[in-house]
């Protein structure tokens, strides 16, 4: 039951226009690019040389993820989504030709105090079949699951001190399931669980008329993904955790804390 509160109380995408700020025609462009790290440095893949806090040893083969409702807050609480046309873009860490979004041409002339963004996509946007072709088609969610897209699918190897050999591990994030009883079957499943989640960053900036930005950049920290709210073990979930909400609530609690914000990124130099 707390879960599912949870999962309803997260907000979405839909316009709330008492806080809305209508869209002023000014020539200012909005740009992000999506970078990796990991302690700090950007990510290599298919190389054991990360660590945890509790001694798990791990690569990343594969990361990609959903990003969706992007907004523009001021301390006021009003704010402004800076792509509405096209609110969600789908990103694959191997893949530079996805990291940058040109997220606008125009945007209000504001001061703002942060930014927003839907890791994942939110239950208005998550529908089955939306995407026709690969890659944003590859990321589907089993039906019997759910339906629509996986939030994040960030694929890995890993072992421990006691393990000869590293053993896969998919840490991908979708709806959740509630089962009955300890049966983890389909048939068994009375509810579903939404896992996405919102992060908002600080961002003190005024957009001025006339300015065109260099990119601003989001960071995904990927240690935090394990060592953030709490110290996540890969040996509790040895089938990955696409099927287990406990798991994956884990992983939104932690990922809640795994980006950062970079204003601006000079892409002239």
């Amino acid at each position: 039951m707390i879960l599912v509160i949870i999962g309803l109380a997260v907000t979405s995408c839909v316009k709330e226009n008492a806080a809305f700020i209508s869209p002023v025609k000014e020539d200012v462009s909005v740009n992000i690019t999506f970078m990796h790290f990991v302690d700090g440095e950007p990510l290599k893949f298919d190389t054991l040389i990360y660590g945890t806090s509790i001694g798990n040893s791990y690569m990343v083969t594969d990361l990609q993820y959903f990003i969706s409702c992007v907004r523009l807050h001021q301390a006021g609480g009003k704010w402004i989504d800076i792509n509405q046309d096209h609110e969600v873009h789908y990103i694959d860490a191997r893949i530079p030709e996805t990291w940058n979004w040109v997220m606008a041409k125009t945007a209000p002339v504001v001061t703002m105090d942060s930014i927003s963004f839907v890791f994942g996509l939110d239950s208005e946007n998550n529908f089955s079949y939306r995407y026709p072709d690969p890659p944003e088609r590859d990321m589907f969610w089993p039906e019997v699951l759910g339906g629509g897209y996986h939030y994040m699918k960030m694929n890995l190897k890993w072992k421990n001190p006691s393990m000869n050999d590293m053993m896969p591990f998919m840490f991908h994030l979708g709806i959740g399931q509630i089962y009955k009883g300890n049966s983890i079957n389909p048939d068994s499943i009375i509810g579903y669980v939404p896992n996405y989640f919102i992060v908002r960053l600080p961002f003190f900036h005024s957009l001025k008329n006339g300015e065109v930005f260099n990119t601003w950049g989001i960071i995904m920290n990927i240690e935090k993904w394990f060592d953030s709210t709490t110290a996540f073990d890969f040996a509790d979930y040895p089938k990955g955790i696409m099927q287990n909400q406990e798991g994956m609530f884990e992983a939104t609690r932690n990922g809640r804390n795994a980006f950062d914000f970079v204003l601006p990124i000079d892409n002239n130099k």
